[in-house]
């Protein structure tokens, strides 16, 4: 007798058909119609980050350095023969290289958080960090100490003026001297070999110091106590060095912008400090505005890669010059120059990513590659924000331009390029993948600024803490809230009606997260509320302790994973939800991979 398959009737034929959807690597989408999107976009994606094969929710964020006082604005990495972190708040600047509680400030008595910094090496092999800050005689740091002499010509002391503020300062030397201006005051040494000293604090101008005979090793620094003699660390040659905003190295020189103007200045080739002389620029630039950004692009040519030298004003003109002595006519020179939208914020509106230099302004984050090839009205084609460019314009609208925490920066440990907000926007971060290009948004980080330091990533925040980011299971004690909301999907059926009921998720999750599930409908999100059926909560397993084939390693293996979900619409998307709440010594992964959804068609009876 032959068999014959069962012919279908009403209680075998399937009415609940099924619907794959991929985890939306692609990222965040906006540029592109709600009805119309790839399946491979997310509507909504914060906090969690689109990798090559998954989407991943962030990892957390940890106190790292507590105790500065004020909002933590600048944080500083040294690279060296000591590695050092340093982290700028008020008026102070503190070591936090061991984290926990900070001592006593290494520089006080500064006008501005803000600095814009440049590690520098000589041809000694010797590492320096030079900061400016448009406030501030410009600071030094040699590797040991913040050796900072605020007078010039100091081996063999002539008469001069300095400017100085409101806060203690000592003045050391061997010789005679007198102070008028700010301060009043006589000192005088006993002879040659009688190195003397003077704390005082003054009013906040001009301290005229007054020469008696032979003064050599002279040193003014702030602070109240004579540390050993250093030859003079200042930057002369401009009127004002206090007025220096940004710094950058380019071909074995340093080279500073001067605050509300179109100068730009560069020391000696491989000094750090000395005589800086003037390059003007204005007679370069045809749409006003003052110079404000300055790096370096490296762009290839046929005999192989060939630096040049980048500014930036406040109207978003792009000049770019080669060559490494202004001096010379056979070795500088005008490439050319180009109009973008404004900049978003100050020095920290330029970012270099490999060869190319990434510029944030009110267009998007255009590569220069880019910018010297197409006219400003096509630069947002070409911005690497294309992706998110409704929304981009919509937060610049709100946000403004002129904030000091606008800052593009990168993490490459983790392929991240991360856009800080201005904290009157929200503690929000825009986050792409510089491998893929998909963007996310990171929610619940109140950053005023970050660095990467032995690839760890770092920022500082308004209550005078210094956090390390994408570390630990939660979000210093609370927990990581992180939201997918997929691409809207009418499947294939037009404007009619679809009612979900049970959604399916291919997922990672780890012992400390908890994934919720669901369905949003018409373009409206919707919060899940059902739990992914359980996983096992066990410990993770140790290396060296652990039984093979026993022990668990949770969320490093897909799982599969159901919730029912209920919602009827014309348009579908499958919603996830993680919270995290796990320790600050290790990860809960929370990762997705992909899933399906089980629907009827036709409104629900």
């Amino acid at each position: 007798m032959t068999r014959r398959p069962v012919p279908q009737n009403g209680r075998t034929r399937r009415v609940s058909p099924g619907k794959d959807w991929i985890a939306p690597i692609g990222g965040w989408r906006t540029d592109v119609e709600m009805a119309d999107m790839p399946e491979d976009a997310a509507f909504q994606l914060d906090n969690f980050f689109p990798e090559a094969n998954r989407v991943r929710a962030r990892y957390g964020f940890l106190a790292f350095a507590t105790g500065l006082g004020a909002d933590v604005q600048t944080v500083i990495p040294y690279s060296g023969v000591g590695n050092r972190l340093f982290a700028a708040a008020g008026d102070k600047i503190f070591d936090v290289t061991a984290g926990g509680a900070v001592g006593a400030p290494v520089v006080s008595g500064m006008a501005s958080a803000h600095w814009s910094v440049q590690q520098y090496t000589n041809p000694a092999g010797q590492e320096f960090l030079r900061l400016v800050n448009g406030l501030d005689t410009p600071l030094l740091f040699n590797g040991t100490a913040w050796t900072n002499n605020f007078l010039v010509g100091t081996a063999t002391l002539a008469t001069q003026n300095v400017a100085i503020r409101n806060t203690a300062y000592t003045l050391s030397f061997t010789g005679s001297v007198t102070l008028s201006g700010a301060f009043t005051g006589t000192l005088n040494g006993t002879g040659v070999a009688n190195r003397v000293s003077l704390t005082f604090t003054p009013a906040a101008g001009t301290l005229v110091v007054t020469v008696s005979g032979t003064v050599t090793n002279a040193q003014l620094e702030k602070g109240a106590v004579a540390t050993p003699y250093v030859p003079s660390t200042m930057i002369s040659g401009i009127p004002d060095a206090s007025l220096l905003i940004a710094v950058t190295a380019y071909r074995s020189r340093l080279w500073f912008i001067e605050k509300n103007s179109t100068n730009v200045w560069y020391l000696a080739t491989d000094a750090v400090s000395g005589t800086a002389t003037v390059l003007p620029v204005g007679g370069n630039m045809k749409y006003g505005g003052t110079l404000i950004a300055i790096n370096v692009w490296t762009i290839p040519v046929s005999t192989g890669l060939q630096q040049c030298l980048v500014l930036i004003s406040s109207e978003g003109e792009v000049i770019v010059f080669q060559g490494s002595d202004p001096s010379s006519a056979a070795n500088w020179g005008l490439i050319g120059t180009f109009k973008l939208g404004r900049p978003l914020g100050t020095d920290r509106c330029l970012l270099s990513v490999g060869a190319d230099l990434a510029i944030m302004t009110t267009d998007g984050i255009v590569p220069i590659t880019k910018a010297v090839q197409l006219d400003r009205g096509a630069t947002s084609l070409g911005a690497i924000t294309a992706r998110i460019g409704p929304t981009w314009r919509e937060t610049v609208a709100a946000a403004g331009t002129t904030s000091e925490e606008w800052q593009l920066s990168s993490f490459p440990a983790r392929q991240m390029a991360i856009v800080n907000l201005p904290s009157s926007f929200g503690p929000y971060q825009y986050v792409m993948n510089t491998e893929t290009g998909a963007w996310c948004r990171f929610v619940g980080m109140p950053a005023s600024c970050w660095t990467t330091w032995q690839d760890r990533l770092f920022f500082g925040a308004g209550d005078g803490t210094v956090y390390e980011a994408e570390v630990g299971g939660n979000d210093n004690g609370v927990a990581i809230d992180a939201l997918m909301v997929g691409a809207w999907s009418r499947y294939g059926d037009g404007l009619s009606t679809k009612l979900s009921k049970l959604i399916g998720v291919t997922a990672q999750i780890g012992v400390s997260t908890l994934m919720y599930a669901g369905i949003s409908v018409d373009y409206q999100t919707k919060i899940p509320t059902a739990l992914l059926s359980s996983v096992e909560n066990n410990a993770a397993a140790k290396w060296g302790t652990a039984v093979w084939g026993v022990a668990k390693f949770p969320g490093i293996s897909l799982v599969r994973k159901f919730a029912s979900a209920g919602g009827a619409g014309s348009a579908l998307a499958p919603t996830i939800r993680a919270l995290i709440s796990g320790s600050s010594g290790s990860v809960s992964e929370a990762a997705v991979v992909g899933g399906s959804v089980l629907y009827e068609k036709g409104t629900p009876i």
